[in-house]
């Protein structure tokens, strides 16, 4: 077995004077060979015939014999290792010089108690520079990687790293995907591909005049619906134009909504995830390619002044007799229900009966939050929502009510209002594109948000503090986005006026 002895250079005379501590490795007949460790120690302190720093914390001369003693530790294991992993065929002359030329040493401060008081001292480690050196070439070539992937490649990466981890729930995966698939038709369009380390601010240009003008390469045609003749009806679709038909290859789901003109909220919401990849790419990936959102105005998304029904309305709605449209109803209950616990559409899909304690709570997380706060959200439940959980008790799975898809409920929102038109009420809302006042029913925007804004907007209307409403609503702690649910009522803003 190899053996390493320390020793201090003989050419020390007085105890005051620093030296080089040298070593003798045997490590078998054959290899007997002596070197210099770059430790230095003042003599003083060095304990000869332990060939070791004595055994002092602190000493008159200024070492840190504890120090020195565990480098040259780790200096023995690491050459005892070295000798067992060489083969004795493959031994030179000079196998301990290189040994000895591969070892990097790294001090880092870290605080340690000593006879009960609190000091800083360095923590030394030992590194292999050939190690090292492989390590970065090994990380030059994965930076080339990146900065060479194909932009939509090292998106997709994201978007998809970002759910495994949890950082993003499945409903925004998919809208990271809506702006993936913007962003991979503006290449069909421009003809060319661009790669990570190609992005400058003017493609972030291109890309934002695409997203607004997208709805150029499409036309409105007039379009024979119907089976019989008798039945057949003329409305209008959305088509692109011939020439731009190849851009939406794949893109079924566009097909069918067909691209209309997009607003600056829109905007404003694509341009947030894009920022969010390449920060990632910067921060996380250490990829050196240039900050262009640094210089790049990204737009607030702006939301005027929230529209909801009153309480009032909400009961007619669920008073409401749609007995010929059994579809309908079913909607129409879990609409109610969603505006009387105000949880978020993809948290309202994956509720089940097991979420209900007691019959008196709706406990659950919030999907968006769990990473941020995992708080439990509890909300006690109104005596409609009772009912409308008795009317569905008898699910055959576990489900907590019949949730279809997104698309058909929000389509079915706005039929119930116009079949109750009483609670169709005309309101003022900040048009998306223009951002300007329009006018409005309430059939034409309501969708399966506006049970949560009803949820927060009624109970802000009834004066409960923002952080008691959030504590219902599944909103982070200190949220800005719960205020975009407060609204100043009329008959509230009248009492101030009469309060002067």
């Amino acid at each position: 077995m190899a053996t390493i002895k320390y020793y201090l250079s003989r050419f020390i005379k007085k105890d005051d004077e620093r030296g080089e501590i040298q070593l003798r490795f045997s490590g078998n007949r054959n290899f007997v060979k002596r070197a210099a460790t770059g430790i230095f120690i003042t003599a003083g302190n060095w304990d000869s015939e332990k060939g070791m720093p004595k055994g002092k914390k602190v000493n008159k001369y200024g070492d840190d014999c504890e120090e020195i003693r565990d480098r040259l530790n780790q200096l023995t294991s690491y050459l005892i290792r070295c000798w067992e992993k060489t083969n004795e065929d493959d031994l030179k002359p000079d196998s301990l010089t290189t040994w000895l030329k591969d070892v990097e040493w790294n001090a880092e401060r870290e605080d340690v108690v000593i006879n009960g008081e609190t000091t800083s001292v360095n923590s030394w480690r030992m590194g292999s520079r050939a190690q090292k050196a492989k390590e970065i070439a090994v990380q030059k070539r994965e930076m080339a990687k990146i900065e060479n992937w194909y932009l939509l490649d090292a998106f997709k990466y994201f978007i998809d790293e970002q759910l495994k981890n949890g950082v993003i729930v499945e409903v925004r995966h998919k809208t990271y995907f809506t702006c993936w698939g913007i962003w991979d038709r503006m290449e069909k369009y421009q003809g060319k591909r661009y790669r990570v380390k190609d992005l400058t601010t003017a493609g972030l240009y291109d890309f934002r005049h695409f997203i607004v003008n997208e709805c150029d390469l499409w036309e409105t045609v007039q379009v024979t619906k119907g089976v019989y003749k008798k039945c057949m009806k003329t409305v209008e679709r959305r088509v692109p134009l011939k020439r731009y038909e190849y851009i939406y290859e794949g893109y079924d789901y566009v097909l069918y909504r067909g691209v209309y003109k997009r607003s600056l909220n829109t905007v404003a919401v694509h341009f947030k995830y894009m920022k969010a990849f390449w920060h990632w790419l910067i921060r996380i990936q250490k990829a050196k390619v240039e900050d262009v959102f640094a210089t790049f105005p990204v737009e607030q998304s702006i939301y005027g002044t929230p529209y909801f029904f009153s309480n009032e309305d909400r009961n007619k709605l669920f008073e409401a007799d749609f007995s010929s449209n059994p579809e309908l109803a079913v909607q129409r209950d879990i609409f109610v229900f969603q505006s009387l616990v105000g949880c978020r559409i993809g948290d309202l899909k994956r509720l089940k009966k097991s979420n209900i304690v007691d019959g008196e709570y709706l406990q659950y997380v919030a999907g968006k939050t769990k990473n941020k706060s995992g708080k439990l959200v509890t909300i006690p439940l109104h005596p409609t929502a009772k009912i409308i959980l008795e009317r569905y008790s008898n699910l055959e799975d576990d489900r907590l009510l019949p949730f279809g898809t997104d698309q058909r409920y929000n389509v079915l929102i706005k039929e119930m209002f116009k079949a109750v038109p009483e609670i169709d009420h005309t309101v003022s809302i900040l048009d998306p594109v223009t951002r300007l006042e329009k006018q409005v029913k309430l059939s034409e925007v309501a969708s399966s948000h506006m049970g949560r804004r009803n949820f927060c907007g009624n109970l802000y209307e009834a004066g409960y503090r923002e952080a008691d409403i959030a504590a219902m609503s599944g909103h982070a702690e200190g949220s800005k986005a719960i205020s975009r649910y407060r609204k100043v009522s009329n008959e509230t803003k009248q009492k101030m006026i009469s309060s002067l």
